[in-house]
């Protein structure tokens, strides 16, 4: 007769096979964090609606402003900006930390079902080992007649192909954790990022605070304190932009072109994602014509404040300083070591130190409005190294040099 201890062990193997994945499985609590997952991503793209909304009223009352009550509207519109980016990173690494859990969730199952598989397939090898063992003579023994016989061999050779499906299964759950757990390194990689962006946008708001703060402090409110305070802080930018140009005018001569790479599409990586306000060159053909200057160092790039202002290239921080009102207002250099040094100027918040190495991609700062601006914008320059020098002003460190065409160097 068939083997009572034989036949009971494949049919526990059986059945384990036909009620495994719903013993096991625990859906309820990763459907639950899916919903929350997506209440949070429809949030996001709400919010990120509102933010773009925002960002094209400020653009216009940036066009408009000249007045006091204007350059105050539209500070407390940039105030607005920045809350609901913080609100928006906030949920972003609420989101974020959804997917985390689940995916920790998910990796555990994974891991338990790796675990129970195992055990069975350790049970079933046993068995068939056990029996392994024995000739077909043996077997025909043990059998009162040749159905019992077949019935047995039939079971061992299910048995054998149950074991090969198992080593298969595990291969695949194998396969999948390490996914999930990429897929997890990744999130938690991006919430350090989100939750860097929060601090910064952080500090960012705080300073525009300060400034709207400063700013009716410095006039009373009063338009005609206002008016007389611009005009004479025009008079002085533009001074110093005159003097910036002619030195500059003549380190432009002084580059050595054995110093420098040959111009290469790529060799920089661009800074920050947006339009092109003004490019480099003389300002009859960047299309910015005024009296204080007859060419433009760099480019500039529109950016609201707090956008992320990212390392062009792989480098050393050469400088980082504050012109307050003038020149390039917060700024930050980086000698890349091949022959280029990059600006980074109008910053609202710098987070790097002179000295720190930097990689490219690196956030090293956020836009801003300081420095001689007319408007949000980062502006961008390129200076052969050789002629680069920092020197001392009456309103701070300057960076000069002998300046580049960025796009000669920018993918």
């Amino acid at each position: 007769m068939f083997d009572k201890k034989l036949k009971t062990a494949i049919n526990l193997f059986i059945i384990f096979n036909l009620l495994f994945a719903g013993f096991f499985a625990n859906g309820q609590s990763i459907d639950e964090l899916e919903q929350q997952i997506k209440a949070k991503q429809d949030l996001i793209q709400e919010l990120e609606k509102k933010v773009s909304a925002l960002k094209e009223s400020i653009k216009y009352q940036q066009s408009t402003q000249s007045t006091l009550k204007k350059q105050i509207s539209n500070m407390e519109a940039e105030i607005q900006q920045l809350t609901l980016e913080i609100r928006l990173t906030q949920t972003k690494i609420n989101e974020t930390d959804l997917q985390i859990e689940k995916l920790g969730n998910s990796i555990t199952q994974l891991e338990g079902d790796i675990s129970s598989h195992r055990e069975y397939l350790a049970s079933a090898i046993r068995a068939f080992n056990e029996y392994d063992r024995e000739t077909p003579f043996e077997i025909i023994l043990k059998n009162e007649n040749f159905s019992d016989f077949f019935d047995q061999m039939e079971y061992m050779e299910n048995l054998q192909k149950n074991i090969q499906e198992k080593l298969i299964i595990i291969k695949s759950l194998k396969e999948q954790t390490g996914a999930e757990k990429q897929k997890q390194e990744n999130f938690m990689d991006s919430l350090e990022s989100l939750n860097q962006d929060l601090k910064g946008k952080t500090l960012v708001l705080n300073f525009q605070k300060g400034d709207k703060q400063d700013l009716l402090t410095a006039t009373k409110n009063q338009e005609k304190i206002y008016q007389a305070q611009l005009k004479e802080l025009r008079k002085q930018q533009e001074s110093i932009q005159k003097e910036i140009y002619s030195l500059e005018d003549k380190l432009r001569i002084a580059i050595d072109p054995n110093s420098i790479p040959a111009g290469k599409k790529g060799l920089l990586s661009w800074h920050i994602t947006n339009t092109i306000t003004q490019t480099y060159g003389p300002t009859s053909v960047t299309g910015f014509i005024n009296n204080v200057y007859n060419f433009h160092n760099g480019i500039d790039v529109r950016a609201s404040i707090g956008a992320q202002v990212k390392a062009a290239y792989d480098g050393v921080v050469s400088g980082v300083g504050n012109n307050e009102k003038y020149a390039y207002g917060k700024w930050i250099t980086i000698n890349h070591q091949n022959g280029l040094t990059t600006l980074y100027g109008h910053l609202s918040l710098q987070k790097v130190s002179v000295g720190q190495k930097i990689s490219r991609g690196e956030v090293i700062g956020y836009s801003g409005n300081t420095g001689y601006s007319t408007g949000p914008h980062l502006h961008f320059s390129v200076y052969a190294t050789n002629t680069f020098k920092i020197e001392s002003r009456w309103f701070g460190a300057l960076p000069i040099g002998g300046s580049l065409n960025p796009l000669n160097y920018l993918d």
